[in-house]
């Protein structure tokens, strides 16, 4: 099968797979797990995308993972073995397996093996994260995060964002760097550091949004001509990889991000109508880097 998603706009994003690991055991029936039939067509795509990738053929022949619990947790141990998460995916994914825990018990008898596999799994992912937590620390949190953030970039101003509009691609930025060892800093690091580190990041971001539009980085636009995409080749592909990568945007409490990600839905109303690059990057760092991150 060919890899449309991974080889076009996933080709360069790292959080796909951290991300995609931790919505397999988000909800325990992903086919309800709303959105337009496009969008479940896209999470479709992908995941039968990644499981050709990584060599699981007959995961993705079978095709029946999806309808069952079981199948999908031993899919995400699966991936997590042979991909590194990061400790993001690995503490949401150990909390999530809490969940499930607590609601099997709660039940009571429940699938035959799934209490095991739950307590089993639930301590191999904890352990994990902590292993993970302790080797970051060990390797320098802001050394880490600096580096990430210069990749990053360095990629934005190679163009490899370029399938998304203007402020898409400073989302899928911030969403690369929330997922990896910037994220990781942000979150592990104390509170001092976490803000040196996001307002260091708010100033290049909006330098290099703000030199995208060939504005300075307090000239407002309306939004409009900020959130007007750029046609490429198979943009439609990388307009659903977007509404993928920002499905966590709630309109009333993300209304930037929702407004840029989510383009087949209204323009959130708290989204500005004349905004500046400032204002812009100002809004989605605090929307995707917020006070308690394991929140989105």
């Amino acid at each position: 099968m060919t890899n449309a998603l991974l080889e076009g706009p996933g080709r360069t994003l790292e959080c796909i797979h951290p991300k995609f690991m931790v919505s397999l055991i988000q909800t325990e029936e992903p086919k309800r797990a709303g959105g337009t039939l496009q969008q479940q067509q896209f999470r479709e795509r992908l995941t039968q995308e990644i499981l050709s990738r990584t060599q699981l053929r007959a995961w993705a022949m079978a095709g029946m993972f999806s309808e069952h619990l079981m199948m999908r947790l031993k899919l995400v141990e699966k991936l997590a073995g042979m991909l590194d998460p990061g400790h993001l995916a690995l503490t949401r994914i150990a909390a999530r397996l809490q969940i499930l825990q607590q609601t099997d018990m709660s039940r009571g008898p429940s699938i035959p093996g799934l209490t095991q596999q739950l307590t089993s799994l639930s301590e191999w992912f904890h352990q994990r994260s902590i292993w993970k937590e302790k080797a970051l620390n060990q390797r320098g949190l802001t050394v880490q995060a600096g580096e990430h953030s210069e990749q990053v970039f360095t990629r934005w101003l190679a163009g490899a964002y370029e399938g998304w509009s203007l402020p898409g691609r400073c989302f899928v930025a911030l969403e690369e760097l929330r997922w990896g060892a910037f994220g990781d800093a942000c979150r592990l690091a104390n509170p001092d550091v976490a803000a040196m580190l996001k307002d260091n990041l708010r100033a290049m971001a909006t330098n290099y949004l703000a030199h995208s539009i060939n504005a300075a980085p307090t000239t407002r636009h309306y939004y409009h001509q900020w959130l007007n995409t750029t046609a490429t080749a198979g943009s439609g592909e990388y307009s659903e990889m977007l509404s993928w990568l920002g499905d966590w945007c709630e309109a009333d409490k993300h209304p930037v991000c929702w407004s840029v990600t989510q383009r087949w839905q209204t323009v959130a109303l708290g989204m500005p109508r004349l905004c500046s690059a400032k204002r812009l990057v100002d809004a989605m760092v605090e929307e995707v880097f917020p006070p308690s991150p394991l929140m989105i």
